[in-house]
């Protein structure tokens, strides 16, 4: 059962991953007197792979859609034009990382806004992808084959996403309120457009499951989801391979890419 995961585990680090270091964290503080979109991620919330990030990226993309679409508490049918954003994403980050760094900051803000008794500057919409760079740390464990340590290695590594995300969502859920949207995006199979591809089919048992693998990384990532009443972003098959940077690059998107995880959170946010 694990050890085709184990595989897949070592050719997705192989093919690049765990990005750490690409780019810049495009964090836009904001007015504390007007709403806020808060963005919680990996490389793929700071735009790595696009043509200029902090344009391009699904976060900023999302962004403009709600202010456009979000009706930010009000009712008035004019849109939420004065919507803020703060991105908190960090290459590299995983659901550890994500806990540690950027879920802390997210809840003081978070307490400070949607408990100040102000609708007017509340945390309106919440977006995560977090869980793909988990599989890196399994890596050094597994560079040696399928070996029992390793098959352990990536038991412990689904446990560990599966409770870090628990953790953070439910959090997160807490601190916000019922009225904040939070939208958690499942991963697209990126080995389709690199030079990785002939493992696409492996990489894809991991994410969805398959024969031998009940379930995969996102449907844990659905499960936490739906335990606190997130909505889900679901990218799985939606890009192709003209979508994704390609070559040694076996995770991020181009513009069109990032287009459409941007509608996939429309979507989630609009049901």
């Amino acid at each position: 059962m694990y050890g085709i995961v184990a595989v897949v585990l070592v050719l997705l680090v192989a093919g690049g991953l765990a990005s750490r270091g690409w780019g810049e964290r495009p964090a836009s503080p904001a007015d504390g007197d007007r709403p806020l979109y808060l963005a919680l991620g990996d490389s793929l919330a700071t735009g790595v792979g696009a043509s200029d990030p902090a344009e391009r990226g699904y976060v900023t993309l999302v962004h403009e859609d709600l202010r456009g679409k979000l009706e930010c508490g009000r009712g008035t049918g004019s849109g939420c034009p004065d919507l803020g954003l703060v991105n908190l994403g960090v290459s590299g980050a995983t659901t550890t990382t994500l806990l540690r760094d950027q879920v802390p900051e997210a809840l003081e803000m978070l307490r400070a806004r949607n408990r100040d008794g102000d609708s007017s500057n509340d945390v309106e919409v919440i977006s995560v992808d977090i869980g793909g760079n988990d599989a890196f740390g399994v890596y050094p464990v597994c560079s040696e084959g399928v070996t029992p340590a390793c098959i352990e290695a990536v038991r412990t590594m689904f446990a560990s996403v599966s409770r870090n995300l628990a953790t953070a969502l439910s959090e997160l859920r807490e601190a916000a309120g019922p009225d904040t949207r939070t939208v958690v995006m499942t991963y697209y199979n990126a080995l389709i457009g690199c030079d990785r591809s002939a493992a696409a089919p492996i990489a894809g048992v991991l994410l969805e499951g398959g024969v031998g693998v009940p379930a995969g990384l996102n449907d844990v990532i659905r499960s936490r989801a739906t335990e606190v009443g997130a909505a889900v972003a679901e990218t799985y098959g939606q890009l192709g391979a003209g979508d994704l940077v390609g070559g040694d690059d076996c995770l991020h998107p181009v513009d069109s890419g990032y287009r459409i995880i941007a509608d996939a959170f429309a979507a989630a946010l609009a049901s």
